[in-house]
């Protein structure tokens, strides 16, 4: 709807006043002929609407037709606009000065949408971008969509889609992240790999798939055991190892570990109170020039800074290097204030809270919990453990070790 109106506006369109003899004849006459009108209202004589220029010209005959007679109230769009300044030759270089401009602006990048993201942050995804000679304001044609999604693909094993498209000055990344572990997806080459324990912890469930498992659960391992040998031994007849193979290590491990918690919550601190005064001011920003408001002062000695910047755009895909930017200065006072140890139990419960809840977005299972809050000098310290279920799976290259030719030729014993 939005394009329509400008489309209109951008053609002109009038405001009319139709009367006569045959008005509901003059309706069905322009719907059979695909002119089109709109905002339509009924009036005793007759009826009010709107419609392009052009539309209005090609009435004649159908007014002619239903002896009908239609009245142009008022007019609208940038026809009228250009005839009632047609004098001024500064606004008519200024219009023409502003068309060359959109133009040449429409040949670059404005504005990046993200979509997608889970793991990986927006900022990092436009610093990618903006290393790849991809972001903010590159000329359009230099960017090859195709190239990004399989450079996206290649440096962030999270990425398992990608989809890079630009419309208008407007450029959208959509991604799909994998939300598994890190080991089961993580990219493997040939070379065949053990699986060792990234941290310390005893064997809560293990599910091997190939290589040769060197725990078993209940079993209490160190960081860097290996759990399960890439390697696999071949044996002779007689129980020896003839050969060596190696599938490389695939399982699922499971392990009991315990995180140490630690935080402090000073005693004393700074609390901001406002005074219900505010001033507001406004601005304009192009690039990063600054337009503020020269006239404006505000005199406050503490104060809250809220900015609020909105991008300049035509439609959902056009969007231009322009800014709006509002500021909101409130003005504040500052009292010195201390936590109580029931305050600050409630906020530590809080970080507490949060922290297991960033352990279980990573997919770790909370088993038990055990924090303490003690005063210490100027500050509250909060100390305790967690217990939990992790994935304890990292991979480091199999050694290669080959059977020499004397113990290949060695006789068997019984010989």
């Amino acid at each position: 709807m939005f394009v329509l109106s400008w489309i209109k506006f951008f053609r002109g369109y009038v405001y009319v006043h139709l009367t006569g003899y045959a008005t509901e004849r003059f309706l069905n006459l322009c719907g059979s002929r695909n002119i089109l009108i709109w905002n339509l209202k009924p009036t005793e004589d007759g009826y009010y609407f709107y419609i392009s220029v052009d539309g209005y010209r090609s009435l004649k005959p159908i007014l002619k037709k239903t002896k009908t007679k239609a009245r142009i109230l008022k007019k609208y769009g940038v026809p009228f606009q250009l005839f009632r300044y047609r004098k001024h030759k500064v606004f008519a270089a200024g219009i023409a000065v502003s068309a060359v401009l959109l133009f040449y602006c429409s040949g670059f990048v404005w504005n990046i949408e993200v979509k997608g993201n889970s793991y990986l942050s927006e900022e990092t995804i436009l610093t990618f971008l903006q290393n790849e000679n991809a972001g903010f304001g590159v000329p359009k044609r230099n960017i090859d969509c195709e190239e990004l999604e399989e450079k996206l693909r290649s440096a962030y094993s999270e990425v398992i889609w990608t989809s890079v498209k630009v419309y208008g000055t407007k450029m959208t990344v959509e991604l799909q992240e994998n939300l598994l572990p890190e080991e089961e997806y993580e990219a493997k080459d040939d070379t065949p790999e053990d699986i060792v324990a990234k941290k310390d912890g005893v064997i809560a469930s293990m599910v091997t798939r190939t290589g040769t498992p060197l725990v078993t659960a209940d079993m209490e391992v160190k960081k860097g055991d290996i759990l399960v040998s890439g390697r696999a031994e071949i044996l002779n007849d007689d129980g020896e190892v003839a050969e060596y193979i190696y599938p490389g290590a695939d399982a699922d491990i499971i392990a009991e570990v315990n995180f140490y918690y630690e935080d402090e919550i000073n005693i004393s601190y700074q609390d901001k109170i406002k005074t219900g005064r505010a001033k507001k001011d406004y601005g304009i920003r192009f690039f990063d020039y600054h337009l503020k408001n020269p006239i404006f002062r505000q005199d406050y000695e503490q104060f809250d800074l809220t900015e609020h910047a909105s991008q300049l755009h035509f439609t959902d895909n056009f969007y231009l290097p322009v800014y709006f930017e509002t500021y909101l200065y409130e003005e504040c006072q500052t009292e010195k204030k201390t936590y109580s140890k029931t305050e600050a139990a409630a906020i530590a419960q809080s970080r507490f809270e949060q922290y297991l809840a960033n352990l279980e977005e990573k997919g770790i299972q909370i088993l038990e919990k055990n924090v303490m809050i003690e005063k210490a000098d100027q500050k509250y310290v909060v100390t305790g453990t967690v217990d939990a279920y992790e994935s304890i799976v990292s991979y480091q290259p199999t050694e290669i070790l080959e059977i020499t030719s004397e113990e290949r030729q060695q006789p068997n014993e019984s010989d």
